[in-house]
């Protein structure tokens, strides 16, 4: 399940009309902010090039006519777009404009299109008309985003009920998008009486209606063989992993420095660089899901790779036929040689804020309290005192999912939220601003109305809690067994596996065995046309499923992913391979979740949060 190349195949057949070879003919490329966030996911400059893509604009951006060149437009539908193409077509800026939108156009703005180009008798300009459903975000082959910011705040407080079902519209759009391009229809499964099981009646009902038109997208296309499973979940069954500190690559670069558009801004020395973590660097795929000290040990695996090699091709008395191969394999190396100083330089840049915040203590404590596992309360303490490594947030996080996962006393509550309560007060001469506190709120109202995160939890056998008290595998043999010893290098940490609650319960649901946690989960199969609703019993699919797709309602994260994978490999036997997707609203870092529950617990005077659907 390449979800990635699936949406890179269709965006290149939009810029191969008719088949032809793309090529050899140039192209000009418009697009909007949303489609810009789709195209940088999926293609490099180069890439987009080799199909004829010679000058690439923003559709707001002042623009020149070009002659002799088609357009081709990528867009959102909507009015203001809708306006500003019928207004390129009025100032002849194109000989041809082909118009791809991200999404359906819906018939009013079909309407708008032709009345505003045919009062000008610009529509002659326009040479084709298509909808890509394209629009989502592909982050990696199994990684998906539907890039809507501030998910998790419209989601738990909309300002009107006409809001949150304009919201979850939105939702239901991207993810018929994203089975448009998978050409699979799948079962869906979610848990009933929250926003995640009103996208799954909506997407249902969406996907039943379409396949019982004449011409539907998925016509003489879909497989019957091996249907895939869509989860739908929503955020609240539990708020701890996102706040999580992570230990793996692709985590931590997000956590710390951000992955936008799949690149990412870190130190070097006196500056700052820019780099692609794309689909084409091959150590970012072997290794964006290793623990940080498994990065560590590639990159200089990589780097005596290349220096073996360079130093065969500098060594005297070559035959000719070895100099000709010398000369070319010298782009790749010297390729290979970008790859490994971008990722040293990353590695660097993260070692650098792991050992200034200890992050590897926030991550082993967090460890032990998401799996069952509590600190002491003196543990607690005497990481958020003032005196310990770590900034004011990281602190925060720690003390959240302290909270969310076990029942704390309140005089320690008490002792815990005084001392947090220090860095909200900290003056302007601070090392760090002032610490937002007002999750503290949410977090009382959530812990006093969530129950379903108790309900899919494991109790731990105590031959369990003898087996896994140490969370690591340490490499060193003379750190010996963990006790209360911070382990004070990094590279000395390896964690465990272990399922995350989402992938406990999508386990389950994979495979299709009934249990505690799972038997009030609905079930739909869009197939099944004379059914309008849920269904059980003998109209359910009986086997184990082996494709799925997880998708969150709030806001995902790359722990959850990368903890899906292992899970997949895991499952993954000689006889059949398991593949699970994962995607969400958006996928955010601990500290981005953290801005949200500060957001639901101090709302705007009034009243409700607004939600904001431009």
């Amino acid at each position: 399940m390449d979800i990635q190349e699936k949406q890179r195949e269709v965006l290149v057949r939009m810029l191969r009309p008719d088949g032809e070879d793309g090529s050899l003919t140039w192209k000009v490329l418009v697009f909007d902010d949303r489609c810009m966030k789709v195209l940088a996911a999926l293609f490099h400059v180069q890439q987009l090039q080799k199909h004829g893509v010679t000058v690439m604009m923003k559709l707001n951006d002042k623009r020149e006519r070009i002659e002799d060149t088609p357009a081709f437009y990528l867009v959102e539908p909507s009015k203001k777009n809708i306006s500003r193409i019928a207004k390129d077509c009025k100032l002849n800026l194109y000989d041809s404009i082909h118009l791809n939108f991200s999404s359906r156009l819906s018939r009013p703005l079909l309407q708008q299109l032709a009345k505003e180009t045919i009062q000008t008798g610009a529509h002659t300009r326009i040479s084709r008309v298509l909808d890509q459903y394209c629009d989502f975000i592909c982050m990696s082959k199994r990684l998906v985003s539907l890039g809507m910011a501030r998910s998790f705040v419209k989601l738990t407080r909309p300002s009107s009920e006409q809001a949150l079902m304009s919201y979850v519209d939105r939702i239901v759009d991207g993810l018929f998008s994203i089975i448009v391009t998978l050409k699979q229809i799948p079962i869906i499964r979610c848990s009933p009486g929250n926003a995640a099981a009103l996208a799954a009646r909506r997407l249902h009902s969406k996907l039943r209606e379409h396949l019982m038109s004449r011409n539907n997208l998925f016509s003489g296309g879909v497989s019957s063989y091996k249907r895939p499973l869509l989860i739908l979940l929503d955020r609240n069954m539990d708020l701890s992993v996102p706040l999580h500190h992570p230990w793996t690559y692709q985590a931590l670069v997000h956590d710390i420095y951000g992955i936008q558009s799949n690149k990412v801004i870190v130190p070097v020395e006196k500056t700052t660089k820019s780099y692609n973590l794309s689909s084409d660097d091959e150590f970012w795929l072997e290794h964006q899901g290793s623990a940080f000290p498994q990065v560590a040990e590639g990159v200089q695996k990589y780097l005596n790779e290349y220096n073996e090699k360079a130093t065969q091709l500098k060594r005297e008395g070559v035959e000719l036929s070895d100099l000709k191969n010398a000369v070319n394999s010298m782009p790749e190396l010297m390729k290979k040689k970008q790859m490994i100083d971008a990722h040293t330089n990353i590695a660097t840049a993260l070692l650098k804020q792991l050992k200034d915040r200890m992050w590897d203590r926030y991550f082993e404590l967090e460890e032990e309290l998401i799996n069952n596992m509590p600190p002491t309360k003196q543990d607690m303490l005497s990481q958020i005192k003032p005196d310990s490594k770590g900034t004011p947030s990281d602190k925060l996080r720690l003390y959240l999912i302290y909270s969310l996962t076990h029942t704390v006393d309140p005089e320690d509550a008490k002792e815990m939220e005084s001392i947090l309560q220090g860095y909200a007060n900290a003056s302007s001469e601070s090392e760090y601003p002032a610490l937002k506190l007002s999750c503290l709120k949410f977090l009382r109202t959530y812990k006093m109305e969530q129950k379903f995160t108790s309900k899919i939890k494991e109790s731990k056998t105590s031959k369990n809690k003898a087996d896994n008290r140490s969370l690591f595998n340490i490499i060193s043999d003379t750190v010996g067994a963990r006790g209360k010893k911070l382990l004070q290098g990094v590279r000395n940490l390896v964690p465990t596996d272990k399922s995350l609650p989402t992938t406990k319960l999508v386990e389950r649901l994979m495979e299709n065995t009934e249990s505690k946690s799972t038997k009030r989960f609905l079930y739909f199969d869009p197939k099944l046309l004379k059914v309008e609703g849920p269904i059980s019993g003998s109209m359910r699919i009986k086997d184990q499923f082996y494709d799925g797709f997880v998708f969150v309602m709030g806001g995902g994260n790359f722990v959850e992913h990368q903890n899906l994978q292992d899970y997949a490999k895991r499952a993954t036997t000689p006889q059949a391979t398991v593949n699970i997707a994962y995607g969400s609203t958006e996928i955010l870092s601990g500290q981005e979740f953290l801005t949200q529950l500060n957001i639901l617990g101090d709302p705007p005077t009034g009243g409700d949060v607004d939600v904001d659907l431009d």
